[in-house]
Parts: C-alpha cells; sequence; structure tokens
C-alpha cells in the first residue's frame, strides 16, 4: 500500500509518531505532497522533526520548496526552545540567502520568522 497524506490523517497520535521517519523520508524522497495539513500532522511531534528541519536548512541541495514549506508552515508552529535552536540557521536564511532562497524571497520569511519569537 503507497502511503498518502490521507492515510497520514487517519492515525492516531501514537501511530503518527511511530510514522514520522516514514513521513520524512517520503517528503525527502519528493513522494508526498508538501501541505499544511501534513505539517500539522507533524508539529505535534517537534523533537522528531527538529533533526528533519536542521537538514533541510543546512543542505544547499534541497529543494527550495521543502525550505519555503518549513518556513511557512512548520517553523512559526515549533516550540520557543526548537526556534531558538534553529536561530542561527534562520538568520543565515535572512541576512545571507543564497541566491536560489533570495529568488524565492526565504530571506523575507526567515526575518519574518525571526521577528515573531526573538
Amino acid at each position: 500500500m503507497e502511503k498518502t497524506e490521507t492515510y497520514f490523517l487517519g492515525l492516531t497520535n501514537e501511530q503518527l509518531q511511530n510514522e514520522v521517519p516514514l513521513i520524512v523520508q517520503l517528503l525527502n524522497e519528493n513522494k508526498l505532497v508538501k501541505t499544511q495539513d501534513l505539517a500539522k500532522l507533524l508539529i505535534k511531534f517537534p523533537n522528531e522533526i527538529t533533526p528533519f528541519i536542521f537538514e533541510v536548512f543546512e543542505s544547499a541541495e534541497k529543494d527550495i520548496s521543502m525550505k519555503e514549506w518549513c518556513l511557512d508552515f512548520l517553523v512559526p508552529q515549533l516550540p520557543f526552545f526548537v526556534k531558538i535552536a534553529l536561530e542561527e540557521l534562520l538568520q543565515r536564511i535572512a541576512h545571507a540567502p543564497t541566491i536560489e532562497e533570495k529568488s524565492a524571497n526565504l530571506d523575507d520569511k526567515a526575518l519574518s520568522v525571526l521577528n515573531n519569537f526573538i
């Protein structure tokens, strides 16, 4: 059975927590659509998704749309302690974005996220 967002939406929190590594893998492989509803599911498990978010922002090879999705739907909803852990990466995107990040206005999004928690 192929896993889709609809499949994950029907899981209990306990079942979903067990599936977080698979969800992250499917996102990395672009086999899941990056939606707001999927972000709402993942945000329930900030400790489990934090390494994934670090990987997204630290990697030059990550799809810009993944960074954008994280900035739009995941990072703003994270607990304060996780945002603080991400601050250095967010500062880099806000103040020294790559050409791709700048062209996607990720610098503005990162600055907005920073302004909302600092």
